[in-house]
């Protein structure tokens, strides 16, 4: 479980450190204080690959055709103040003391792409030379390549690259480390039917369609019944008490973002769950619930879940729901001071959550 991070040179972060995260972490603060950024940064720490980054793109809708006219600006938004001349650093420290250091750079030449490629290839140097140049052809101001380099207790080292171009993305991993699970929701995403069919398949499969069942009572209470079928295209089939079967499609977007966030709870033991908004679609009537079965949830299963707010009623509920679960929830604010401009985190566990809400002080988001 990740105990403390610290975050330089990325986003909107000079250097912010983060100490104290518990098994339900919750994340508030006003608009453009990088709430998401954190996740971004959890997220990247916990699985350095290249599929996180381009995941991370999608979720800042980063389009693919920009980056083919722009191929060196196709990295700069994930550094801060849009200085790729400096490194990000990522460092996390867990709570078996094991310390964990992303380092992500970026330059604009294939040179160190080829070579490190040449070297994994021995007898055909010359002919993976010719694949990636005609790939990448061009002039050398027409590539960016970003480095992502992971350091485990400032000893093994492991790293992964990406090249971008007029001609598109290519990755390659020269060696990754081995990486706990870890689920990234964000805020917008509305998964697949065929998608959300197959893990709730699994959950059924390893006895948890229960609990699916109970998350999607705290959005309506009149749900009885979740089955799949595979009619036509694998869709979840929600049924009220005393009516007809429907697609979960009918029941709005909640009900597909809880799902989401169920499934992959349930289907992923010992990870990590990353949720963008959580308040998103859940009617604050029905929060304190949902939060109940995330607890419980992430206390059976071993997973550390961190999530951002921007509502006042969400925390209430967190706080509410966290006080039968003494020591799994702890509540960060970020800030900026306002002297430096600088972003900081403001750690509250529970009680001091508490005092805070009663005494009217401020801890909501936006």
């Amino acid at each position: 479980m990740i105990k403390n991070i610290e975050i330089k040179n990325f986003r909107c972060f000079d250097n912010l450190k983060v100490f104290g995260f518990e098994r339900v972490n919750l994340i508030s603060g006003k608009n453009n204080v990088g709430k998401t950024a954190l996740l971004e940064a959890i997220f990247l720490n916990s699985a350095p690959r290249p599929d996180t980054i381009f995941s991370l793109r999608q979720v800042r809708r980063e389009q693919v055709s920009f980056s083919k006219t722009l191929p060196e600006r196709t990295w700069i938004n994930f550094f801060f103040q849009q200085n790729k001349g400096d490194i990000i650093q990522i460092k996390s420290v867990l709570d078996n003391d094991e310390s964990k250091v992303v380092e992500i750079s970026v330059d604009e030449s294939l040179k160190n792409f080829l070579v490190n490629t040449s070297q994994e290839n021995e007898g055909q140097e010359d002919e993976v030379k010719e694949d990636i140049t005609s790939l990448f052809s061009g002039s050398e101001s027409s590539v960016s390549v970003i480095h992502l380099k992971t350091t485990i207790n400032n000893k093994e080292s492991f790293e992964t690259q990406i090249v971008s171009s007029a001609k598109g993305l290519i990755a390659r991993d020269i060696k990754i480390p081995e990486s706990r699970n870890v689920s990234f929701i964000p805020s917008f995403l509305r998964v697949s039917n065929r998608d959300l069919t197959s893990e709730f398949d699994k959950a059924r499969l390893s006895e948890r369609d229960d609990e699916v069942l109970k998350a999607f009572k705290s959005i309506d209470n009149s749900i009885t019944e979740v089955e799949s079928f595979s009619i036509g295209e694998p869709t979840i089939y929600l049924k009220r008490d005393g009516k007809s079967r429907l697609p979960l499609s009918l029941f709005g977007d909640a009900i597909n973002r809880i799902a989401d966030i169920i499934l992959k709870l349930v289907n992923n033991e010992n990870s990590i769950l990353i949720i963008d908004e959580i308040e998103n679609g859940i009617h604050h009537s029905n929060q304190v619930y949902f939060w109940n079965v995330l607890y419980k949830l992430a206390d059976e299963l071993n997973v550390q879940i961190f999530a951002t707010t921007h509502s006042l009623e969400m925390t209430q509920a967190f706080l509410k729901a966290g006080l039968q679960y003494r020591n799994l929830g702890v509540h960060f604010e970020l800030a900026r001071q306002a002297k430096t401009d600088k972003i900081v985190a403001i750690k509250r566990d529970l009680d001091a959550l508490d005092y805070g809400i009663s005494h009217n002080e401020e801890v909501r988001g936006g």
